[in-house]
């Protein structure tokens, strides 16, 4: 008796779970962003509670949004690998290369296409004036060496420059340091950083300086636009979360249209949450700059996985720029 009371319990319990038989989505989303004016669309998200509408909006009730702040992709793959983050925002070296390491387990890839930003190559070196004048005396500042879109735009050039034999030329010089930083000790006093490999703001702000001048940028080494940023989540997260993952993606969607039919009040929003002393109207020149756009359209990836895969930084036979994301991700056309 006692079994089969067992058993018409153990089936009542089995007809109460949902008729798909998963468990119930979480009721947190830890999202990550970084440094500057590339990450304008969590901002917004984040000031306006996007994703905690969204979701509501999709059945899950109260979702809890947990935000963080990093420095670099490296720090955030770690983050999303240990589990940690469940969103987080990379370049395009930063998505490949996680990509390539967590294929057949977690399945790290690509939810949408974040901006589209040119990243400039600034020196306030007088003896400076090409990339063929840069010694061992010279220091150049990035998010982080080896591994960020900067140090793998670096390598490119050096490459163009010198050929792929010297891929890793200017790797010796460089300093992972973020953006705020990197900017403070180019515009401060006797530095051992020289130059920098920056993003909006920062690089506008450091352009301000007489002394500091662009020797390179993005879309002069790569031949044109690229997205900046993408975002990336696991295989896991997206199965065991479809709504609110659809939630975020609605946030994001949502945010991106909101800053495109007003930049003032985004710029505004901006310099509110960044606590950035930016002038206003500095900030909304660079956010109505032609080479800026805020779109989940994904761009220029091709040229970054190529020269990854032809160079080593990633080993997967075959590999085409779309497999990095997820085949309905957003701006993936």
């Amino acid at each position: 008796m006692i079994r089969r009371t067992v058993a018409a319990l153990a089936a009542a319990a089995v007809l109460t779970l949902p008729a798909s038989g998963a468990l119930a989505e979480a009721k947190e989303v830890r999202i990550a962003k970084q440094f500057g004016l590339g990450y304008l669309q969590f901002f917004v998200m984040e000031d306006q509670k996007l994703v905690e509408k969204h979701a509501k909006e999709a059945g899950l009730g109260d979702v809890q949004t947990t935000w963080a702040q990093f420095r670099s992709s490296d720090v955030m793959n770690d983050a999303l690998i240990s589990g940690s983050v469940d969103f987080v925002c990379l370049g395009v070296p930063g998505i490949a290369t996680i990509w390539a390491k967590t294929r057949g387990n977690i399945d790290v890839r690509a939810v949408s296409g974040l901006n589209q930003l040119p990243l400039f190559l600034l020196t306030r070196n007088p003896a400076v004036k090409t990339l063929k004048d840069f010694t061992e005396k010279d220091r150049i500042a990035l998010p982080a060496v080896k591994v960020s879109m900067q140090a793998m735009l670096l390598q490119m050039a050096a490459a163009k420059e010198f050929g792929d034999a010297n891929v890793t030329k200017f790797d010796a010089l460089t300093i992972s340091m973020a953006h705020p930083d990197a900017t403070a000790a180019m515009l401060g006093g006797p530095s051992e950083i020289t130059s920098s490999f920056s993003s909006p703001p920062f690089q506008f702000r450091q352009l301000k300086n007489p002394a500091i001048r662009k020797l390179s940028s993005s879309t002069e080494i790569l031949g044109g636009p690229s997205s900046f940023n993408v975002i990336a989540a696991t295989a896991k997260f997206r199965a065991d979360n479809p709504k609110l993952y659809a939630a975020f993606l609605g946030a994001l969607e949502e945010a991106t249209n909101r800053i495109n039919a007003d930049k003032k009040w985004a710029a505004e929003l901006y310099l509110r949450a960044a606590n950035d002393k930016t002038p206003l109207d500095e900030m909304l020149a660079m956010m109505n700059d032609p080479s800026i756009a805020f779109t989940l359209k994904a761009q220029g990836i091709a040229p970054f996985v190529d020269f990854m895969l032809k160079t080593g930084a990633i080993k997967v036979a075959g590999a085409k720029w779309q497999d990095l994301f997820f085949p309905d991700a957003k701006g993936l056309n």
